[in-house]
Parts: C-alpha cells; sequence; structure tokens
C-alpha cells in the first residue's frame, strides 16, 4: 500500500469541499476524504449527545486503508484541529507514520482564548463578537439551533450569508446542528498551549487575506512553535476560500506537494 492523503472537511461542510484538490497530489499517493462524525444521514447525533475530539480522531484512524505506509493531512479550520491531534496520537502509538500536513486556517480557539491577556484590542473584540455574551456561542441550551448556526455561518462568511442561502442547504444544515455546535465547544474548550502543537514533519498553513483576526493569530502562532512551517497568504480570500474560491487555493496544495517531491 502507498503513503495516502487523508482530507478532513471543515464545520458545516463535508468531503465534497475537497474533491477539486485530490487529483493534484503526487503520483502513487492514495486519497480519502471521510465523512467527519455526525454528518452522514446515518450517523447524525442527536441533541444532548456528548462528543470529543478523540472520538473524531478514531474516526478518522479508521479510515486509513491498511497497509497505508504514511500519511498527509490536509485540513481546513476545525479539521486542521483533528489533524493535529490525529497527528499527535499517530505518533505516540507508533502506528501509521504522518508525513506531512498541510492546514488552511485551522482553529484552536482554546489555545487563543487561554492567552487572552496578551491579545490585542483587536482580537479581544472579535472574539467577543464570536462569542457573544455571556459565551453565547458555547451555551448547551441554544447551541445548535438556527439562531446559533445564523451567527456562526455570518461569521465566518458575511453578515446575511445564512439567509442567502438556499432552503435545501439550510434543511441539510440544522440536520447537523448539535455536531456543529460540539466541534464548535470542541475546538473553544480542548485544544492545549501551542506549543503542545509543535510538528516534526513538513507543515503548512495556510490563511486568507481577509480572514478573521482571530484566525490570523492562530496561523501565527503556530508558526512560531514550529519555525520549519511554510505559512502562505491568499490574496483577496477569506475563511471559507476553500469551499468558494477553490482555484485561488489549489495553488497552496500544489506548492505543499512540490516541496514534500523535493
Amino acid at each position: 500500500m502507498s503513503e495516502v492523503a487523508l482530507f478532513i472537511h471543515s464545520t458545516a461542510t463535508g468531503p465534497f469541499m475537497w474533491t477539486p484538490f485530490m487529483a493534484g497530489r503526487p503520483e502513487g499517493m492514495g486519497a480519502i476524504a471521510p465523512v467527519n462524525r455526525g454528518y452522514s444521514p446515518q450517523d447524525l447525533l442527536p441533541r444532548g449527545t456528548p462528543f470529543s475530539v478523540d472520538e473524531e480522531v478514531k474516526h478518522l484512524k479508521a479510515q486509513i486503508p491498511a497497509g497505508t505506509t504514511g500519511v498527509h493531512l490536509v485540513a481546513h479550520s476545525y479539521g486542521g484541529f483533528a489533524a493535529l491531534t490525529l497527528a499527535q496520537d499517530l505518533a505516540q502509538v507508533a502506528e501509521v507514520p504522518v508525513r506531512s500536513l498541510c492546514l488552511i486556517e485551522p482553529v484552536l480557539f482554546g489555545s487563543l482564548r487561554a492567552e487572552e491577556h496578551a491579545l490585542s484590542a483587536e482580537l479581544i473584540d472579535q472574539m467577543a463578537n464570536l462569542y457573544g455574551a455571556p459565551n453565547y456561542l458555547l451555551n448547551e441550551e441554544i447551541g445548535g439551533s438556527e439562531e446559533w448556526i445564523e451567527r456562526f455561518v455570518d461569521y465566518w462568511n458575511q453578515p446575511g450569508m445564512w439567509a442567502l442561502m438556499p432552503e435545501k442547504a439550510k434543511t441539510m444544515t440544522r440536520m447537523v446542528g448539535w455536531k456543529m455546535f460540539q466541534e464548535v465547544r470542541m475546538v473553544s474548550t480542548e485544544p492545549k498551549a501551542f506549543e503542545h502543537y509543535r510538528v516534526d514533519v513538513p507543515l503548512t498553513l495556510v490563511y486568507g487575506e481577509h480572514t478573521t483576526a482571530p484566525a490570523k493569530e492562530m496561523v501565527r502562532r503556530l508558526a512560531e512553535v514550529n519555525p520549519h512551517a511554510h505559512v502562505e497568504m491568499l490574496p483577496g480570500q477569506g475563511h471559507m476560500a476553500v469551499v468558494g474560491a477553490q482555484q485561488a487555493v489549489l495553488p497552496a496544495l500544489a506548492g505543499h506537494w512540490a516541496r514534500m517531491a523535493a
């Protein structure tokens, strides 16, 4: 069995987001883009079901084909947190070696919130805008509700985005609302300090020029604890470029593969 690229999707998306990116991988490298837990119709999480990133990692590990000689992790947003956790898990148990990581705006809000005393006023304001008062985004009573989903979708896209979405897309999003809430809770409370996410393999970090200040800061801090990381800014793009402007993101992944080959 050859090496495999494992693509991990973000909150409220799915494996479909990776279709344009899977063809450009190096010759002989396999590719898998599994559905995260709680997204397939037969695996929806009922409201109130607890979940942890360790359960996501267990699910992702189970998707890696037997005999794989190495795995390259490509992930976006929440998927980035899952990928970093998976990489550490695989290293600890000495199973399939991780060969590289390409992370597009990985979110480690828990790591950032732990450093709030050192953040700029802009960062603190944007964090407050995301979480609301008192910690609205982490409130289990409303987490995953349509009101909650609208706040989340509009924050990462633009104000009014939820209202503009087709009803079919809204219906599908409502179905995964509780898992979305769990993912937001996980990235907000489960990440450890940034220093915990040092890796000893090639690492590419990608972010959009017009993404949020917290997203930029999380990439900056990850690069700070991983001096070998290649950091790439996508001109004119935001957090969801990997879904809405894939042609602008493709060169970043192509460059990552080229660095692996070299």
